[in-house]
């Protein structure tokens, strides 16, 4: 269990409560923690435990499986400059007029002089905290998704998405195991020497298959937003995610 520090508490004294949760295997009801807000200034253990994750993925304490839970929550680190809000569902929602409110009370959301996102998910909201975590652009991010998740698709995998872990530097002694590495350079050697941005794509079937692409292809990324005047942030909330990232690149291909 985790337990939020007096300070955040006093602060926002709503930002853990208690849900009731039904495991989709036994059927039993059981109380997880609800974690509503994590604001790393009053919380700085907040960050390590969005990152572990265990927090959305309660055990079932009858017959030990795992649940996925997601609700609405914050993410506000002042430290890193991002700001992200949880929308569960927002993927699948039109988004004009819910940001237009968000943008309209940005200063209850969130700081001034920060990223703000919207993001669908407790994976994606992670996702955000590792991204600046390595002062990295989320949307060229998002848009190396697209090349590593088409490989596996044309191998017959059947993806639900991807979500970016970590950088991999050349110095370091061994490459992760059993990751599949996408490069746009003919020479692998070559790839292997640069920065390894590193993914665990998440199929269908609940399986993950760790990914990795090399730094070239990031600045590449950065290039085409940068084309598109789209690499600085304009400060309002947005969601950029794979369906985003896939719309960009088909949008480049029409043109």
């Amino acid at each position: 269990m985790y337990l939020l520090n007096q300070l955040h508490m006093m602060k926002n004294p709503e930002a853990l409560t208690y849900t009731n949760v039904q495991c989709q295997h036994c059927n039993n009801v059981f109380t997880a923690q609800r974690i509503n807000c994590f604001d790393t200034l009053l919380w700085p253990e907040g960050r390590q435990v969005l990152d572990q994750g265990e927090f959305f993925r309660p055990v079932c304490p009858q017959c030990k499986a795992e649940a996925d839970l997601g609700y609405p929550s914050r993410y506000i680190d002042k430290e890193l400059g991002i700001a992200a809000v949880l929308v569960p569902g927002i993927e699948n929602q039109d988004t004009g007029e819910l940001f237009s409110c968000m943008n309209r009370y940005m200063d209850r959301l969130a700081l001034e002089q920060m990223e703000h996102r919207a993001v669908g998910s407790f994976y994606a909201m992670a996702e955000q905290m590792r991204i600046h975590r390595y002062s990295l652009n989320d949307k060229a991010i998002q848009l190396l998704k697209p090349f590593m998740i088409g490989g596996l698709q044309s191998q017959g995998y059947e993806v639900w998405n991807g979500f970016f872990t970590g950088i991999m530097h050349p110095e370091e002694p061994e490459q992760q195991e059993n990751t599949v590495y996408f490069s746009t350079q003919d020479d692998m050697a070559s790839a292997y020497a640069e920065d390894i941005y590193q993914f665990d794509i998440y199929l269908t079937n609940g399986d993950i298959i760790p990914q990795g692409i090399n730094d070239t292809a990031y600045g590449i990324c950065l290039n085409l937003l940068e084309n598109q005047g789209l690499a600085e942030d304009d400060g309002l909330f947005h969601l950029y995610d794979l369906s985003w990232a896939i719309d960009f690149h088909n949008s480049l291909n029409e043109n």
